[in-house]
Parts: structure tokens; sequence; C-alpha cells
């Protein structure tokens, strides 16, 4: 089979008839590419002496090219060297078309013509895949293996939502409904802040539970919305421990029951809690990861 190769049969498979293993080693010999070519040409020219001038101009040299690349196709079709089954592996969340695009192969193609390398470029450059592996299995088998990302949070670009991963890798909006509870995070890096933010919530469930989206602040801090408008004004250094004071005085003075419009945690030493003045009710975000 190939990676960038490819690899044999498993032994519980019948050996290959005799015709089949002069092909496979003919077309191992003849899938050199251009250099495979070149020498051919070489060949011809230099065979021809004095008359390689002429031979070359008179489109000798081609037909002859032409000629060969013929015969090594249909030794190879005759050797049941063709795509009749494409197999992949792990592919959840990625579109199916995507991965037949990206793959540019169809039922009938030689498998030994098949660029593996380019096909594994090709997938990876697909949202949703974090790296494949593409193989041959002779005589007729394209088989893929692949890894997808796992979203960690929804990122809004102004009115755009977009899947983000554990590394700030966007995905892209495909299969998005599928993912709604997870928290909308907002600013210009914070996609690659995303993965240390949910890890610090998780430490307290019951209060990421109400977290609807977390702002990004001068590439710095993070606001977080909670389900009810309220803002919670987290600090530059030690957010974890601000995060763990917003549990103690919830549990202590239901902070988020209260008629107030943010909760200021920035200072280590004291909770500042500012009254929503009326009709100032915060609406959420604009828009809809929809």
């Amino acid at each position: 089979s190939s990676s960038a190769s490819s690899s044999r049969p498993s032994s519980g498979s019948s050996p290959p008839s005799k015709v089949c293993a002069t092909a496979s080693q003919y077309s191992s010999r003849m899938s050199g590419g251009p250099a495979a070519w070149s020498l051919l040409v070489a060949f011809v020219v230099g065979g021809a002496g004095g008359g390689a001038w002429w031979s070359w101009h008179s489109g000798a040299v081609d037909a002859a090219i032409s000629s060969t690349a013929s015969a090594y196709r249909l030794l190879n079709r005759a050797a049941g060297l063709v795509v009749d089954e494409v197999l992949v592996g792990g592919r959840e969340e990625t579109p199916r078309a995507a991965v037949l695009a990206a793959l540019g192969v169809k039922r009938g193609d030689l498998v030994l013509e098949f660029d593996v390398t380019a096909a594994r470029h090709r997938l990876e450059e697909i949202g949703w895949i974090a790296s494949a592996r593409v193989e041959r299995h002779l005589p007729d088998t394209i088989r893929v293996s692949i890894v997808e990302r796992v979203p960690v949070a929804i990122w809004q670009r102004k009115e755009d939502f977009v899947l983000v991963d554990a590394s700030g890798v966007v995905i892209g909006r495909d299969g998005i409904d599928r993912y709604r509870e997870l928290k909308v995070v907002v600013g210009d890096d914070a996609p690659e802040h995303a993965q240390t933010l949910m890890v610090m919530l998780s430490e307290q469930p019951a209060l990421m539970a109400r977290v609807k989206a977390a702002v990004r602040f001068g590439g710095r801090r993070w606001n977080l919305r909670m389900d009810n408008g309220i803002d919670v004004c987290l600090p530059e250094i030690d957010a974890f421990i601000a995060w763990h004071r917003l549990a103690k005085y919830e549990a202590q003075h239901k902070l988020l029951a209260r008629d107030i419009g943010s909760i200021d945690l920035r200072l280590p030493d004291r909770v500042v809690v500012k009254v929503r003045e009326p009709d100032s009710e915060k609406k959420p975000p604009k828009g809809s990861p929809t």
C-alpha cells in the first residue's frame, strides 16, 4: 500500500495471476512520471544520431511516447489495476461530497496514476480535517483515514458564526447546528484563547451553564455575558481565581439572581457590583449561529 507508497494485498487473498504480476512490474518501471518519459525521449533521440532533429520535428518522438503511454494504460487495465472502491474511515462531520472532491478520483481510474500525496494535501485543506492518510491497496482500492477536529466554541465574526477547535483553527459553518450548546466567543484573538477559557469555565459547571457568550477585550481579558444579561468582568491575570471567587459569592449571596448590570472581578480584594439602570437591560449579542 502507499501513503506515499502502495501496499500489497493481505496474506489471506489469493496470489495474483502471472499476467497481473507482469503488469505490476511493468507499471512500477513506468510509474516514474516525467523522469521515465525523459529517459524514453533520450533513447529515441540519442539512438537516431544525426536524424534526431528530423525525428523530433516530424512527430516521431511524440508518437512513440503516446504509443508507450497507451500500452502502459492498457496493461494496467488488463491486470485489473483500476479503482473500483474508495474506503473512508474516521469521517463523522466532514461532508462526503467534500471528501470525494478532494480525492479527485473516480471508479475506472488507474490506481497507479492516483497521486496519494496530492490527495492528502487537498483533504487537509478541508476545515473539519486535522490530518489524513491516503493509501493505494492493489489491485483496485483507495483507502482513506482521517482525523477530524473537535470544536470547542463558536466564533462570532460580525454577523458570521463559525466553529473553532482547541488550537484556534477555524473549522467553518458545516455542522454548526449540531453544536449550538457551545459558547459563543467574540474578538479577533478569541479563537486562540477559547480552549483555555473553556477549561476555566468547566471548573464551575453550574456557573458555566449560565454563560452564553464571552467577549475578548484588548487581547488581554474576557467579559462573560450570563443568561440573564449580567456581564462578568474577568481580570487579565488570575482569571481562574476570579472565577472561583464568583462561584463562592454566588453560593453565599445569589448575585446572579439580583437586578444588577455587571459584576467586576478585576480587583483581587473586592467585587464591584453595578446596579442595572432603568430600561438598560442587556440584550444578547446580535445575530445567532444558524
